[in-house]
């Protein structure tokens, strides 16, 4: 009676596994290398697909009357900028400017409701702070503090939608305050970089268009 034969199962040769785990190695320390040589912690991957949702909303802040600069490139690796305009880059951010206007760049293969405070949160990780008369000021906002000036017993806070007030603060969701259309493609801020209608999924974007957000620190007196 003959016995079945035993398979050895077949091992893999120990240098595979040590070039393996060699190329993995290099490959994770390059991506962490750059990572943290770039400084980003951005929380949200880079757009990798076709943004069928692409939305541009407006944000101003006042400090005391005085309008605050937001700066262009935020929640973009590697700027690549041509007449002062960041035109390119290695990663892109759902949230993010091309230039100083402060019209931000939603943009998403679906529908996802991106907040003020994740806009704020994906600046921080850019610049980490801004600099105002030569002092260096923290990237943030809330109801009791944007931009490092808190509200006290002199000062509040006040955001603004549309011209009217708002409580919704850091969740105010930014899908929804689309500002430029075809008809001001040629006008700033919309000009250069957000020219014509929002792409809202392929349909009528249902929100209009024209909104405004304002974050104002103002004097309680």
């Amino acid at each position: 009676m003959r016995r079945p034969k035993k398979y050895r199962r077949r091992r893999i040769p120990w240098f595979v596994i040590l070039l393996g785990i060699f190329v993995a190695v290099i490959v994770g320390g390059i991506a962490f290398y750059e990572n943290q040589q770039a400084g980003y912690n951005f929380p949200f991957p880079c757009l990798s697909e076709v943004a069928n949702y692409h939305v541009h909303p407006y944000l101003r802040i006042v400090i005391d009357g005085q309008n605050i600069t937001i700066p262009a490139a935020i929640g973009i690796v590697n700027p690549q900028y041509q007449n002062g305009i960041a035109r390119g880059g290695t990663c892109f951010e759902p949230l993010h400017t091309h230039d100083a206007t402060g019209i931000i760049h939603v943009e998403s293969a679906g529908n996802t409701n991106y907040t003020l405070s994740e806009f704020f949160q994906i600046w921080n990780d850019t610049y980490h702070s801004i600099t105002l008369g030569g002092v260096n000021h923290p990237v943030v906002f809330s109801n009791t503090d944007i931009l490092g000036f808190r509200a006290d017993s002199t000062h509040r806070i006040v955001l603004l939608v549309d011209g009217q007030p708002s409580s919704e603060y850091q969740s105010l969701v930014l899908s929804k305050l689309d500002y430029c259309s075809s008809a001001g493609q040629s006008i700033p801020p919309c000009y250069p970089t957000a020219g014509g209608d929002p792409a809202y999924g392929g349909i009528a974007y249902p929100y209009g268009t024209g909104h405004t957000i304002v974050i104002e620190y103002l004097s309680t007196s």
